[in-house]
């Protein structure tokens, strides 16, 4: 009885955060217009902060990721509600919204990030050159929805519950 509870305790610890699942790469948003930011998980550890994390446009080369704008809050400490619409808006603190290659950065705990997607605003001219979004840098900590991801989590779990059953026996 010992080795189930700890093991659904172990569980719920590794499924107590977030993986972003959209946008995707080659996702094009147009700014002003409602899209969609989905994530699997609940990050019901965080608690009321859980409730109202916020969203931001990031872009930049890793170890210089540059804020842009913060487009909303997510309400993540469900694992029923699982998305939400946000709009990217056409005007930043610095002008017009450029056209461009961008990521969001969800300030869950861990911290979140897309991949870098296209974010298009017709009315403004297209983002500098060196303004591609890129993973940020090693120095913040990245979780990525992915086959590996979800591997190493099972595998981190597995060896977890491994150490549960040799302490209880």
């Amino acid at each position: 009885m010992k080795f189930i509870a700890a093991a659904l305790t172990l569980a719920a610890v590794a499924s107590a955060q977030i993986q972003l699942s959209d946008p995707t790469e080659g996702t094009v948003w147009k700014v002003g217009v409602a899209q969609y930011v989905r994530w699997t998980g609940n990050c019901a550890a965080m608690g009321a902060a859980g409730k109202a994390v916020t969203v931001e446009v990031i872009n930049g080369p890793a170890g210089n990721v540059k804020f842009i704008a913060n487009i909303g809050t997510i309400d993540c400490t469900s694992t029923t509600n699982t998305s939400t619409s946000l709009t990217v808006p056409p005007q930043t603190n610095n002008g017009p919204f450029e056209s461009g290659t961008y990521a969001l950065r969800v300030n869950a705990d861990p911290i979140q990030y897309t991949t870098n997607f296209i974010i298009n605003n017709p009315d403004a001219p297209a983002a500098s050159a060196g303004a591609t979004a890129t993973t940020p840098s090693t120095t913040e900590p990245t979780t990525k929805p992915s086959s590996a991801n979800a591997l190493m989590a099972g595998s981190a779990l597995a060896m977890a519950a491994l150490a549960v059953v040799q302490l209880v026996l």
